[in-house]
């Protein structure tokens, strides 16, 4: 019973590879549709306010990846 249960839960590398491909393409697609003048608009701007625009940015593209199948 504990190996069938190790094995239900193991995951491959293929697929860690994979999962991570997809979150990379999101991810990057969404970075990449900020404006090129966001650099000299963010310039000078409070550090928090830049953080705060790139974690919307990551939580845009991650809340894409959000689907039926399922991730550890």
């Amino acid at each position: 019973m504990v190996l069938e249960q190790l094995r239900e839960s193991t995951v491959t590398i293929s697929e860690c590879e994979a999962t991570m491909e997809r979150i990379r393409v999101a991810v990057s697609d969404d970075l990449l549709k900020l404006p090129t003048r966001l650099c000299h608009e963010l310039a000078g701007k409070d550090p928090q306010h830049i953080q705060q625009l790139l974690v919307m940015a990551l939580r845009l593209a991650l809340d894409r990846l959000a689907g039926p199948e399922t991730y550890l």
